[in-house]
C-alpha cells in the first residue's frame, strides 16, 4: 500500500492510513455551527501488479454527518491478495454549501494540505450567487449517490453554458428547499447491518440495477462478498410529494406477496415473507413517512435476516436516519 499523502491526525507528523479508518467533524464556516446530515461520500482507487500494475476497481462509502456534524468512516475491508490502495479521496456535499474535497480546493482547484485521517476539520462555505454550478460539478465529480444528489445542479449549469444566469431557488442554508435531498445509500451502512445481524463478512455496495438513481428515487444493493444471494440485502427509497408518496406506498404494499399491516415504524408500515425457488423466506420492511414524502422497502435474505425481527430492526434504523436527516419545523412527524 502507498504511504498517504495526508497526515494521521492536524498535529500529527506521521502519515496517515489510505485504509482508514477516518473520522472529523464538519461545521458552517461562518457560524462554526454543526453541519447536520451532509452527504460523506469516500472512494478508494485500486490496482493490482508489481511491475506493470494494472486498475483493479474502486470502492466506496456512503453515510452522512449526525446532528452534532460528526463523521465516521470503517475502515476498508480486506482486499483480494495482490491489490492495493492507491488513493483516498473524500467528498463532502450538502446543498447550500461549497463541496469539500480532501484532496483538493474549489477556489482555485489546487491541492489540499491540511486533510488528517482522524480530527480532521471541515469548513464548508456558503454557496455564493456568483459561483458557477458547471465548475462545481466538474469538481464534485461522480459516483452514483454524489450523482443523485447534484442533479437538482443540472439545470443551473446547463443554463449558465447557455449564457444565462440561472435564477434557482435560495441556497443558503436553511432557505428555500436546501437540505430536503438524500439518497437510500445515507440511511443504511455495512455497520449498521453487521450490528444488528452479526455478519461478519465484506460486502460490495452500489445501486440495484432495476432503475437508476434519481431525484425521487434512489437504492442501496448490499452484496455479500463470497457469500451465496441469502446473504444480500438492498433498500430502496422513493422522496415524492406527500400524495404520491402514499400512492407508491400502497402500490408496493399490494404488490408484495405475504404482507401484514403492522404500522410500528412511520405513518403505515408492513412486513412481508416471500419464499424463493429453493425455499429460502426472503423479508422484507416498508414503510411510509407522510409528512416527509419518504417511502423506504427493504429486502434482506434468509441467511442475513434469520427472522423478521432483524429487517424489521433494519428499518428503524433507517427512520431514525430519516427523521435526521430530514427534520420537520415545529416537531412535526414522529
Amino acid at each position: 500500500m502507498r504511504t498517504a499523502p495526508f497526515r494521521v491526525r492536524p498535529d500529527a507528523a506521521e502519515p496517515g492510513s489510505l485504509q482508514g479508518p477516518f473520522s472529523g467533524r464538519v461545521v458552517d464556516s461562518t457560524t462554526k455551527l454543526a453541519v447536520a446530515g451532509a452527504l460523506v461520500y469516500a472512494a478508494w482507487t485500486l490496482e493490482r501488479g508489481t511491475g506493470l500494475a494494472e486498475p483493479a476497481g474502486a470502492k466506496e462509502f456512503v453515510g452522512s454527518t449526525d446532528a452534532a456534524g460528526y463523521y465516521k468512516i470503517p475502515t476498508l475491508g480486506e482486499l483480494t491478495r495482490g491489490v492495493r490502495v492507491t488513493e483516498f479521496t473524500l467528498l463532502i456535499y450538502k446543498r447550500g454549501y461549497i463541496a469539500y474535497r480532501s484532496d483538493r480546493r474549489f477556489t482555485d482547484l489546487g491541492l489540499r494540505m491540511d486533510f488528517a485521517q482522524h480530527a480532521n476539520q471541515v469548513l464548508l462555505e456558503r454557496w455564493r450567487t456568483e459561483l458557477s454550478h458547471s465548475r462545481h460539478l466538474r469538481f464534485v465529480g461522480g459516483g452514483t449517490a454524489v450523482a443523485a444528489l447534484t442533479q437538482w445542479e443540472l439545470a443551473d449549469a446547463s443554463a449558465e453554458l447557455d449564457g444565462k444566469r440561472p435564477s434557482g431557488d435560495d441556497l443558503r442554508p436553511g432557505r428555500g428547499s436546501e437540505g430536503t435531498y438524500i439518497v437510500a445509500a445515507q440511511l443504511l451502512t455495512e455497520a449498521d447491518i453487521k450490528k444488528r445481524t452479526k455478519y461478519d463478512g465484506q460486502f460490495e455496495t452500489g445501486p440495484l440495477q432495476d432503475e437508476p438513481d434519481t431525484a425521487t428515487y434512489s437504492s442501496q444493493h448490499f452484496k455479500a462478498l463470497g457469500r451465496p444471494e441469502t446473504w444480500d440485502i438492498a433498500i430502496r427509497m422513493w422522496k415524492l410529494e406527500p400524495g404520491k408518496a402514499q400512492e407508491q406506498y400502497e402500490q408496493l404494499s399490494g404488490q408484495l406477496p405475504g404482507m401484514t399491516e403492522k404500522d410500528d415504524i412511520g405513518s403505515r408500515s408492513f412486513i412481508a415473507i416471500e419464499k424463493d425457488p429453493a425455499g429460502n423466506e426472503i423479508k422484507g420492511v416498508g414503510y411510509l413517512d407522510a409528512p416527509r414524502g419518504i417511502v423506504i422497502l427493504i429486502t434482506c435474505g434468509a441467511s442475513q435476516c434469520t427472522s423478521i425481527d432483524d429487517a424489521t430492526g433494519l428499518g428503524r434504523i433507517t427512520y431514525d436516519k430519516v427523521k435526521t436527516l430530514l427534520p420537520i419545523s415545529g416537531g412535526g412527524g414522529k
